[in-house]
């Protein structure tokens, strides 16, 4: 690879921003070898990941730390723009349990009280990196399944019928979740991974993206007014204003800011009186949510009672969380790429499933309705905001748990209308597909085999499995009324499996493209990375304080796809940096080599 040019005036160009190593000659004669070290000294280092990232217009990185005025705001964007799909799935599952408004209005409280400490933990322990966890769609068919069991549907009742369906998914979700951490912990699923290539990834996470299409747009037409005005404002403020040195604001917050006009102008309307209190477009729809809430309501584990543990939910609950942690690992290399991190490792994501399992473990004591997973849509809102710091995540964290103490907080955020929500998604969800068609750049698409896969994947995953495929209009489940049959239509309801099954298929098992051509000589240096030593990897993905030397970083967990132990570390286990710590307490929160320089101001 050729060097960058050293003049400070050029404007780097894609190829000059690939990471790169100077490559070794064997040269022999000390006249050579005396250039080679004259060549090594002109030469620039290469740059980091973030670097990269930040010659294409990222503000914050994964391990930068915004002043905490803006990491907040930011944070509470983060929030905002999970706010829809969180609150949606307690009001899809909880009145078909039996759950009166006031259940429901509690399980929404807990369902973000989970999701904020299940961030916490996937940016503590997991893969670290800025993403956050919220209630799995996923879950969604198995916990609509257990609702229609003929043992649930026979208590007469509406509170107890409540009460027995919500214990009887939260055993389903105990023990998958167990399960879950099982896997990630011992690695057993990085086998799979080193049959998994940059096209394979590209249609999971496109697969992602479209496949959420059918929530988007369909909301926005229950009013025009609302959801075109969000519409209209998001792309306003993300892609025009932003360019303005004026409007310095939009640049950092054009979500925020969309989301606030928005409702400023729906409220100034529903206050005229143009629309009726009960029309989609008013902003007093959702309020009798906010009435019922308590202003401080602590959620608690077993809150609905001890678990109930039936084959039947359980067994199907496998393929949700299957579906949920396929979808995950294309969310980890679509957040790596968008904020600035170097890929995961297979030891890596092995880590961010088994907290992703101690997160749905969670969901189940506390009785939240579905399993967590990763939301695709704050990864969307990292490509529009250009901010990919983690500790801007942990910000949005804390935010979840204070909304769901404070119930009328979290209550009166849930009243969003929703064709304003769902005029949000239509400006997130179209930058996830972007992002998932960008790893596409190291596959060489002039070959006409990977352009057939590409496409061939993510057509059929959306004619099998996206809204409107054959599985979301056939009605029932054509495989049968058995447990097998619940978790096969679990995995044929997923587009994300669909597209990782077919991609991961065609490009091991047919020819006609080298490794190049595949995008795999790119995706090497991640496979072989030295966790231990490369300091970009250290920083990112490290465990966060004395977490390090404890656990090693958890740096076993690569053997099972190298097959051999990654080099010990030269100086120790290293904690990684970047985190909200770094605000609030740098100086326990600091890392090793400015420990000393920043020592006085400690003290």
């Amino acid at each position: 690879m050729e060097n960058m040019p050293s003049s400070a005036s050029a404007s780097p160009s894609s190829e000059q921003l690939q990471p790169c190593a100077v490559p070794h000659h064997d040269h022999v004669g000390s006249a050579t070898m005396a250039s080679d070290r004259s060549s090594a000294v002109d030469s620039p280092a290469p740059l980091t990941h973030s670097q990269i990232a930040k010659a294409h217009g990222l503000r914050y990185a994964v391990n930068d730390v915004p002043p905490l005025g803006t990491s907040v705001l930011l944070g509470i964007q983060h929030y905002l723009t999970m706010l829809g799909a969180t609150f949606l799935i307690p009001t899809l599952v909880c009145p078909p349990m039996g759950a009166d408004a006031a259940q429901t209005g509690r399980v929404i409280s807990t369902i973000f009280l989970v999701s904020g400490f299940n961030t916490l933990l996937q940016t503590s322990i997991g893969d670290r990196l800025p993403i956050v966890q919220g209630g799995s769609f996923s879950y969604l068919p198995t916990v609509f399944g257990i609702i229609a069991n003929p043992e649930l549907q026979a208590i007469p009742d509406d509170s107890d019928r409540f009460h027995a369906t919500m214990r009887t998914v939260q055993g389903a979700l105990i023990v998958v979740g167990c399960i879950q951490v099982f896997v990630g912990y011992t690695g057993l699923f990085s086998w799979c991974l080193r049959f998994v290539s940059p096209m394979t990834v590209a249609c999971v996470i496109t697969a992602i993206g479209l496949g959420l299409y059918g929530i988007a747009f369909n909301g926005v037409s229950e009013c025009w007014a609302v959801g075109l005005t969000m519409m209209g404002l998001g792309v306003l403020f993300c892609l025009y204003l932003p360019k303005a040195k004026a409007c310095g604001l939009f640049d950092l917050f054009p979500i925020l800011m969309a989301i606030v006009v928005t409702w400023a102008v729906a409220g100034i309307c529903t206050a005229a009186g143009a629309w009726a209190p009960d029309s989609a477009c008013s902003t007093s729809a959702k309020m009798d949510v906010v009435h019922i809430t308590p202003w401080f309501w602590f959620p608690y584990p077993f809150q609905w009672g001890m678990p109930i543990f039936r084959a039947y939910a359980i067994v199907p609950m496998i393929g949700s969380m299957l579906a949920a942690m396929i979808e995950s690992i294309g969310d980890y290399y679509s957040c790596a790429n968008i904020s600035g991190a170097p890929p995961p490792t297979s030891g890596i994501i092995s880590r961010g499933l088994a907290a992703e399992g101690i997160g749905v473990l969670l969901s189940g004591l506390w009785g939240t309705g579905a399993g967590t997973t990763s939301y695709s849509e704050n990864i969307g809102a990292i490509g529009i905001t250009h901010v990919g710091s983690r500790a801007v995540v942990q910000c949005g964290a804390l935010t979840m748990i204070f909304a769901s103490i404070i119930g009328k907080f979290g209550a009166l955020l849930a009243s969003m209308p929703h064709p304003m929500a769902s005029g949000l998604y239509c400006v997130v969800f179209g930058v996830i597909v972007a992002v998932g068609l960008s790893n596409l750049k190291v596959v060489d698409l002039s070959n006409q085999r990977n352009l057939f896969i590409v496409g061939f994947t993510i057509f059929n995953s959306m004619s099998i499995a996206g809204p409107g495929g054959y599985f979301s209009t056939v009605g029932g489940n054509p495989f049968g009324d058995t447990n097998r049959a619940a978790i096969a239509l679990s995995i044929f309801s997923s587009p994300m499996i669909i597209a990782f099954i077919i991609s991961m298929v065609l490009d091991n098992t047919s020819g006609g493209a080298t490794t190049e051509e595949r995008g795999l000589t790119v995706w090497a240096k991640a496979s072989e990375a030295d966790v231990n030593n490369d300091d970009e990897y250290v920083k990112v993905y490290s465990l966060p304080l004395c977490l390090a030397r404890v656990f090693k970083n958890c740096t076993y967990l690569e053997y099972t796809s190298r097959g051999k132990m990654p080099p010990p570390p030269v100086n120790g286990y290293q904690h990684g940096s970047g985190d909200l710590g770094d605000l609030c307490c740098p100086c326990i929160f600091q890392s090793d080599d400015d420990s000393e320089a920043s020592e006085e101001e400690c003290v």
